[in-house]
């Protein structure tokens, strides 16, 4: 009977061949089971040598760290075969869930679609580096214009802030699509550009705005353009204010109470509630136009509670369209700018309807407003965006509109 083999220090056999084992640290650790006991002296000689040297790693802890590396690299190049069309389609969706308005999620989606996606769409969003952005915005501006450029670049830069999981309120369990954006900020490209006209710089005279009003193709538009010049709202929010939203204190001052506005992007036309809490106001009826405020609820306003100001024209009590409401606009100011011209003035250029109200602010500004008022008569959250109009006491308001308005519409008809 031949006589058993004696094994090696470390090696044992079981019923599935030689097991290598070595203690380190008075811990034992097997090392694995091997077909020949070549294999198994192989695996144990280098375990003593990485125990020598200080580096021996216990197979458990080895095979644990290979196998999160394995799914490390799986997961990264699932992230790396994730297109930007999908980190598009990713942070909409996102935008919608935690309540960004409906049109300006579909403002982004129009602005990507249309100039961002046909050139990276396809591409891997890890993939997409500064050089290619910069040169993508350079054709950009040369396509669009610098203010037109700025608007896209904006988007896509909110885009890539997402990817990198910059925003602050992003859940726990985001997933980041890469370390670093691609996108250069808007700063930095300013300093490269020249300086190009801006839209609404100018403040129209007191006169100008009632003749504006006047040019309206419909008396009952007229309304519109002045709450715009002397009250400072935006379009959506002078489509939206209903009878009931109008008061009338003891003191016969009428007050008006923002508390939504029209939108027709995206979604077609639909009321909603203002981006703000700011937006959400109660202001004085400056009485330049009390009287014409008056006429028009006398004329053109039905007797019910909710009866809309502006309604859709033979549309019962339908929400007007805010873009219907532009064009006329545009038109009547096509004209005012041929009186003006007749006049011998220069006509006013790159002017939207935004522009009244930076008008109106404008002469609260003039009129000492300070930056609480002025936040609180436009419906801002933030300083800055009124700081524009300085070169709150609701009694303050009306002193300011009524004074400040009443001179200013004597100076609009001197300045005509």
């Amino acid at each position: 009977m031949p006589k058993p083999q004696k094994l090696p220090r470390g090696i044992d056999r079981n019923r599935k061949g030689y097991r290598a084992r070595i203690g380190v640290d008075g811990i034992q650790h097997t090392l694995g089971t091997f077909q020949t006991i070549g294999d198994a002296r192989a695996a144990l000689d280098i375990a003593r040598a990485e125990k020598a040297r200080g580096i021996f790693e216990p197979p458990s802890i080895k095979r644990a760290r290979l196998k999160a590396e394995r799914e490390e690299r799986k997961a990264q190049a699932d992230v790396d075969a994730r297109t930007v069309r999908e980190l598009a389609e990713d942070w909409l969706k996102w935008q919608e869930s935690r309540g960004l308005k409906l049109g300006s999620v579909y403002t982004y989606r129009r602005h990507l679609e249309a100039h961002f996606l046909p050139r990276f769409g396809d591409q891997s969003a890890a993939a997409v580096t500064a050089t290619e952005i910069e040169e993508w915005l350079d054709t950009l501006e040369a396509s669009k214009g610098v203010a037109g450029a700025a608007n896209i670049h904006r988007v896509v830069a909110a885009l890539f802030k997402y990817a990198t999981g910059d925003y602050p309120d992003l859940p726990r369990t985001f997933t980041r699509w890469m370390l670093t954006s691609p996108v250069p900020p808007l700063a930095g490209r300013k300093l490269r550009r020249p300086n190009t006209p801006t839209r609404n710089r100018d403040v129209l005279p007191a006169g100008d705005v009632r003749r504006l009003a006047d040019l309206m193709e419909h008396d009952e538009d007229r309304l519109i353009i002045l709450l715009g010049g002397w009250a400072a709202l935006r379009l959506g929010e002078v489509l939206a204010v209903r009878r009931q939203h109008i008061a009338t204190d003891n003191e016969g001052i009428h007050w008006i109470r923002i508390e939504s506005q029209v939108q027709a992007r995206g979604a077609g036309v639909r009321e909603e509630t203002p981006k703000s809490e700011a937006g959400r106001r109660v202001i004085p009826v400056p009485s330049a136009i009390a009287g014409d405020l008056e006429r028009h609820l006398r004329d053109h306003t039905a007797p019910e509670a909710d009866a809309l100001l502006f309604p859709r024209r033979g549309g019962g009590n339908r929400l007007n369209n805010p873009n219907t409401v532009r064009k006329r606009f545009n038109t009547a100011l096509e004209r005012l700018n041929a009186l003006r011209t007749a006049d011998g003035a220069p006509p006013v250029e790159n002017f939207t309807f935004h522009g009244l109200r930076h008008t109106a602010l404008t002469r609260l500004g003039q009129a000492g407003a300070t930056t609480a008022e002025l936040m609180q008569f436009a419906g801002h959250s933030d300083s800055k965006s009124v700081e524009v109009y300085q070169h709150a006491e609701r009694r303050r308001l009306v002193s300011l509109v009524s004074g400040n308005h009443g001179q200013a519409s004597r100076t609009g008809e001197d300045e005509r």
